[in-house]
């Protein structure tokens, strides 16, 4: 499940990343590669932290 949300992530920074290289609303894009951002370290810390340490 976890790595279903970094992949989902991972899409919505790609879409942010292309939002921001092609559009003139640059304030948007940057919002979403920052959603796609914290998406994907929630998915990767979630784990450490529920484990009680680093892997």
């Amino acid at each position: 499940m976890l790595e279903l949300l970094k992949n989902i992530g991972l899409g919505i920074f790609v879409n942010g990343a292309y939002a921001l290289q092609f559009t003139e609303n640059t304030f948007e894009g940057f919002l979403g590669s920052l959603e796609g951002i914290i998406t994907m370290l929630f998915a990767i810390y979630t784990p450490k932290v529920l484990k009680g340490g680093k892997k």
